[in-house]
């Protein structure tokens, strides 16, 4: 039986580069039944953008859902899930990318008990280069109890009604809703990964809620709670509390600039480094909090 998928791709002020998000949906060797565009509320003409190339489609059709007022990408993407309607939505961000190969590559992974299918990411460095960063990590089971390792959404392809069956996004968090929501399918099923590069993310669109470090913090505290109380098992709520400091002065220092915390969570992990980090990383640590004093 043909699996169907559907693509949703949430998008705000992109028009710069939802063309090219369009078209790597539009070219997959697999193709999707549909490409569904929630737009956020944007400023520019990035849904015009995307309206044009619908109307001159011969592949897949494109939906476009414009939103009035912006309510951020993650209520975005709960819309254009329920208005979905394949069985599995492949999540893409409009200044994503993936490979021509990429939703053929993650059905082959697919079985009853699967919820989520992921593949690997690289990171587009603009020059030529890339960095792939959530590889071997992803086998560790335990490993989403202490940090990201599966990455952005563009990485995830989920079966459509257990997204709808865990409530999809949690719009109230401020950061961390992947994160979250990958929590949520770990406990609705099995998660299927694939260690090949097929998503691409880009630093050429600018406005990712990385880069703002009050949303950071917040989201990153909220949920840390919640693995606490909801997630993580007894017996590992007091080493994951001893590794929380140290993820987000991590966090904070590489993806937003910020330095707060970072000396106290370097050296305390240097003196007594937590098992998955290592002195190195408590020294590197140190060393970005320096050039980021410096600069």
């Amino acid at each position: 039986m043909t699996t169907t998928i559907s693509v949703v791709i949430p998008a705000r002020n992109r028009a710069a580069v939802i063309g090219r998000a369009i078209a790597c949906a539009n070219t997959q060797t697999l193709r999707p039944i549909e490409i569904i565009v929630v737009d956020d509320g944007s400023d520019d003409d990035g849904a015009t953008i995307a309206a044009a190339q619908a109307a001159r489609s011969e592949a897949v059709p494109i939906r476009i859902i414009p939103l009035d007022k912006r309510a951020g990408a993650p209520n975005a993407r709960n819309i254009g899930a329920a208005a979905a309607t394949g069985e599995w939505i492949a999540l893409l961000d409009s200044d994503d990318g993936w490979d021509e190969t990429k939703l053929a590559s993650l059905v082959l992974l697919m079985d009853d008990d699967v919820v989520a299918v992921f593949s690997d990411t690289v990171f587009l460095d603009g020059k030529g280069g890339g960095t792939r960063k959530f590889g071997p990590e992803t086998d560790d089971p335990e490993g989403l109890l202490y940090e990201n390792t599966l990455g952005g959404c563009s990485a995830a392809m989920i079966r459509r009604q257990t997204f709808l069956d865990i409530g999809g996004f949690d719009v109230a968090l401020p950061s961390c809703q992947d994160w979250d929501m990958w929590l949520k399918l770990r406990q609705a099923g099995r998660i299927a990964l694939s260690h090949e590069p097929l998503t691409q993310y880009y630093f050429d669109a600018g406005d990712r809620i990385s880069r703002n470090p009050q949303s950071v913090v917040k989201g990153h505290e909220l949920l840390y709670r919640r693995i606490l109380s909801d997630y993580a098992p007894a017996d590992r709520v007091g080493d994951i509390r001893r590794f929380q400091p140290f993820h987000l002065a991590q966090t904070l220092a590489y993806f937003t600039g910020v330095r707060k915390g970072t000396f106290r969570a370097a050296i305390r992990n240097l003196i007594w480094p937590h098992p998955r980090t290592t002195r190195r990383s408590a020294l590197h640590l140190l060393a970005t909090s320096w050039i980021l004093k410096r600069a």
